[in-house]
Parts: structure tokens; sequence; C-alpha cells
């Protein structure tokens, strides 16, 4: 074999190496994207547990797999104990989806240290939407900002349509959201209005089966408005405040 020929295979070697550690970085990359780390942790009932078994699912929102959830049906503003320990499983053990942790036993404190969330969002009170409840919810929510220093919100419930299945329950869900918004003015705390957004979807009672429940439609646009509230809040949080300039 000639030099000139030697040459050319080394360099023909040396240039495949070279495209496969290129191919490999761009599959990294593609990798890393796809695996981005999580910052939003989702905790509520039936409602977000609807909303979070997956955009293949006749109610899981498409973007989902974007944050955690820990969600159980029939759950009430107690599903998150005085010590912010949470216990998934004790009401509804079907009707769990919890992306959070591998155990059922739940300490937020640590976990919420342990996975750097930085924003907290709690959707809970629609299966017991009375006063008690959200004394207790606005109680939970100010402890959980207190204990772990993080942005938390209350996104509230979703308006009620008479499907014949429950109660007639639309007095007191506004009552709830009302009293839990009064109770959380000056906390720091965000209230994230879902009941309005809802009202707002075109013939949005046609998108119930039950008239608490919704489908697909209603769940990405109400987790949309999750999502954005919770990037205007991190944007307004990094922008710099303005000095005003001053004449010497």
């Amino acid at each position: 074999m000639g030099k000139t020929t030697k040459r050319g295979l080394v360099l023909g070697i040396i240039c495949v190496v070279l495209l496969s550690s290129a191919v490999q970085d761009i599959s990294n990359a593609a990798v890393f994207a796809k695996t981005k780390q999580k910052t939003i942790l989702i905790i509520g009932d039936s409602i977000a547990y609807g909303m979070a078994l997956g955009k293949g699912t006749y109610t899981g929102v498409d973007r989902g797999n974007e944050v955690y959830w820990i969600t159980e049906g029939g759950v009430n503003a107690g599903f998150i104990s005085e010590e912010l320990k949470i216990k998934v499983g004790n009401v509804m053990p079907k009707s769990v989806v919890n992306t959070f942790t591998k155990t059922d036993r739940i300490d937020l404190i640590k976990e919420v240290k342990d996975k750097k969330i930085e924003d907290i969002v709690v959707m809970l009170g629609t299966n017991y939407p009375e006063k008690k409840q959200a004394e207790k919810m606005v109680n939970t929510l100010k402890l959980i900002k207190e204990k772990t220093g993080l942005r938390v919100y209350f996104a509230n419930l979703l308006p009620y349509v008479d499907k014949g299945y429950y109660k007639q329950r639309e007095g007191l869900i506004k009552e709830y959201n009302t009293a839990v918004k009064e109770g959380l003015a000056k906390s720091g705390i965000r209230y994230i209005d879902l009941y309005t957004e809802v009202k707002n979807i075109d013939n949005y009672s046609n998108e119930t089966w039950d008239g608490i429940h919704y489908t697909k439609k209603v769940y990405n646009a109400v987790f949309e408005k999750i999502l954005d509230t919770v990037e205007r809040v991190k944007k307004k949080i990094k922008k710099p405040a303005n000095k005003k300039s001053r004449l010497n």
C-alpha cells in the first residue's frame, strides 16, 4: 500500500471518528433538552389527577410532563399535613398520580429541596368546598411558603355545571374561592383564577360529563394558565428594577 493511500485511509478514519463524536454530542444535547430540570410541583385532587394522566388520555394535558405531580382523587385540604407531609393512596389508591417521588409517604420540605423545586401550585378543595376547609387551605398554603421559602400559588376551583350527578354546589365553590382569595391577601401567595378562565371558554358546560371534572380541552386551557402565571412571576422577579437617574 502506498504512502498516499495510507495517508488517505488515516484521514478517513479520523473523519469518521470526528463525525461520530459530533453526532454523539448532538444526541446528548437532545437528551439533555428532553430531560430539562423540572422546577414546578403541582399538588391536587381529582381535577389535577385528570390533568396528570398523560396527553394520550381523555383528560390528560399535553404538556403535563413538564412539571411534577402529586395528585389523588377524593382528597381535601388535609391532604397536606401540618408537618407538610403527604400520604398518597389513603383515600382513592386507584386514582393517584405521583411523579414526584417513588414512595407514597412524602416529606414535602425535604423533597422540594432535594429536587430544587422553585414553584408549588396547590389545587385542592373541589370535594369539600366549605368555609372550614377554605380556612385550612389558607393556613396550609402560608405554612408551605414559610417552611420552604418557595413561590406558592393557589389555583382556585373550577365552575360547577349541574349535570344531575352532584348536589348543587356552585354557591359553595364561589364562597370557597372568595374565602381563600381573601385569606391570602398580602401573604405573597399568588392566586390563579382558573374559575374565570373556564367561564371564558366557549361552551365550557359541554366539556364536563358530571359537572365537576372536565375534558382535555378545558384542562389544557387551565394548565396553560398555570404555566403562564408561573413564568410571568419568574420574569418579574428576575427583571432588574429600573433606577431613576440622578442629576449631579
